[in-house]
């Protein structure tokens, strides 16, 4: 069996970012996010909306990290699954 929580998840995830950097596209209505994760690798993110009157950086800012961070989990399961197998 497998038993977890949401915050030990959270705990990991953020555990695993050593760096975030934020770009607004020229158009002015797209933010990306890029995390860096502690051994180097980035994934990235974005958060768009239709309107430039619309746009709020801040909630453009916290959408594109949402993003990018449900990215990790998976590259997390993936290497500890690459670890387990090679200790076999």
């Amino acid at each position: 069996m497998c038993f977890h929580s949401a915050t030990s998840d959270a705990r990991v995830i953020e555990a695993a970012i050593a760096g975030e950097t934020y770009t607004i596209l020229p158009s002015g209505r797209v933010t990306v996010c890029e995390l860096t994760l502690q051994n180097g690798f980035t994934v990235r993110g974005e958060s768009a909306c239709v309107f430039i009157e619309n746009f709020d950086a801040e909630m453009g800012r916290r959408i594109a990290r949402e993003n990018a961070v449900r990215q990790i989990w998976p590259l997390l399961g993936y290497a500890l699954r690459d670890k387990l197998a090679a200790a076999q």
